[in-house]
């Protein structure tokens, strides 16, 4: 019985105690989701464009050349969530100066023996509306392969939720499938040394990890943006390229790698655009099945173009909403423990109660004798 009560004396505090810390823990995160993005709200847009490109499918498919416009519109924030409906927009054009048009090609004898017979299921990225009646088989000494001209264009628009203390996206069917990198959290971030992180999670069966550092005079790169000119940001990078043998086989230049470097405005952490020709994210790869996005103006990379996100942080106004789940449930647990400490003094006071006149009476017996 002495082990039983010593035990629950000792487990209902031990218990209250770790209750606390991860309601706690919880309550930081989401003050930290909170502080990070003091930008972000319905309405809050960015539009990124990548001018002029080669794209990779994971189909065997190369285009070129292609304009990207790819923007984002947030819906709706809540706590450590926010809703935001994606657009993007691929286009495969012809240059004013090419007789030719641009094409997405398929360069393997196998796919011009397949468009043959009519077999075009190795097409998986285009829409078959714009390859029936328009493909061209070429079945030459130097070169076999199938091609759609342009003008091709593949646009889709969905919503995704984005986990601000992850960045891990949720589809709509509620389902985890990737990283969100079009915003990065900077207090996440040491302003000296690295921090690794994943930013891709499914290229070419490979998760990529990009390291984080913080830059800043003098050893930063100057970078142009439409927020000015950066000195100061986030730089998300790979020492050395990432290689893998299927873009090997895709032909592209001979390059069989890819190079992330990614640069983020340190006050919102916003994506503001790459300092190599290469771009890529979760979106791309595993919504359209890009696996290499290269710029083909090398003063023209994959960059934000327009947005109504402001750098400056706007006055406080503290909004209560996404605490409140933590302040019921720690005022629930305190209430528990209130009545718990009520009700163990009250139990006391009563043996207390009940000790005292057997003690008189001992008292009574001892003076009689």
């Amino acid at each position: 019985m002495v082990r039983s009560s010593v035990s629950s004396r000792i487990a209902f505090p031990l218990l209250f105690c770790l209750l606390f810390a991860s309601l706690f823990s919880s309550f930081l995160r989401v003050n930290s989701a909170v502080s990070s993005f003091f930008w972000l709200k319905p309405g809050t847009y960015a539009v990124y464009l990548l001018p002029d490109a080669t794209l990779g499918f994971d189909d065997y498919g190369l285009a070129y050349p292609v304009r990207v416009n790819y923007s984002w519109l947030c819906i709706q924030r809540s706590g450590i969530y926010a809703t935001v409906d994606v657009e993007v927009d691929i286009e495969v054009f012809q240059r004013p100066e090419w007789e030719t048009p641009g094409s997405i090609s398929y360069e393997r004898k196998e796919f011009v023996e397949r468009a043959a017979r009519g077999d075009l299921s190795f097409i998986k990225r285009v829409p078959m509306d714009q390859v029936i009646g328009r493909i061209q088989l070429i079945n030459t000494a130097g070169y076999q392969g199938v091609r759609i001209p342009s003008p091709i264009n593949i646009t889709k628009r969905f919503t995704v939720v984005v986990n601000l203390d992850t960045m891990g996206m949720i589809g709509e069917n509620g389902e985890p499938w990737g990283k969100w990198t079009l915003w990065i959290d900077p207090l996440k971030y040491p302003l000296e040394g690295k921090k690794e992180e994943t930013f891709m999670t499914n290229w070419l069966n490979t998760t990529v990890n990009l390291n984080v550092t913080y830059k800043a005079p003098p050893k930063s790169i100057p970078q142009d943006s439409i927020l000015g000119k950066i000195d100061r940001y986030f730089l998300a990078s790979v020492l050395r390229p990432i290689e893998n043998e299927f873009l090997l086989e895709l032909g592209i230049s001979g390059w069989n790698d890819i190079h992330p470097s990614y640069y983020y405005e340190p006050r919102t952490g916003i994506f503001l655009g790459t300092t190599l020709l290469d771009y890529l994210d979760d979106i791309l790869i595993q919504k359209f099945g890009i696996i290499k996005a290269v710029a083909g103006d090398p003063l023209n990379f994959f960059h934000l173009a327009e947005t109504n996100i402001s750098a400056e942080e706007p006055p406080s106004e503290f909004n209560l909403s996404p605490y409140l789940p933590y302040l019921i449930i720690i005022s629930i647990v305190a209430t528990s423990a209130l009545a718990y400490t009520i009700m163990k003094r009250e139990r006391k006071m009563k043996r207390e109660r009940k000790t005292v006149p057997c003690r008189n009476s001992m008292v009574r017996i001892t003076s009689a004798f």
